[in-house]
């Protein structure tokens, strides 16, 4: 068995796998970089649908308000279960 060939095919391996991850990591954070745009827009469209209804209370409006932070954070925290999900991988790689 010669070893250089091993060495060579799991320096190739290693190497397709980094770039996997990378490409993994990249559509997850982008996905939820376009989620955190359309919240911003559905957000503004919203305040202004409010501004622009005399009818609805302030109760409501407070409610419709939380209801867009609670999608924020939850969106914030899958970012951050994300970044830790994939930190082993980028300090292996790093390496």
């Amino acid at each position: 068995m010669d070893l250089s060939n091993v060495e060579a095919d799991n320096m190739e391996t290693n190497a397709i796998a980094k770039q996997t991850l990378q490409i993994y990591y990249a559509a997850l954070t982008k996905t939820l970089d376009t989620t955190m745009a359309v919240q911003d827009q559905s957000q503004k469209i919203m305040e202004n649908m409010l501004n622009q209804t005399p009818g609805v209370p302030a109760e409501g409006r407070r409610a419709i308000n939380d209801w867009i932070e609670a999608c924020r954070n939850q969106t914030a925290a899958m970012r951050s279960v994300i970044d830790e999900g994939f930190k082993p991988f980028r300090l292996y790689y790093e390496e």
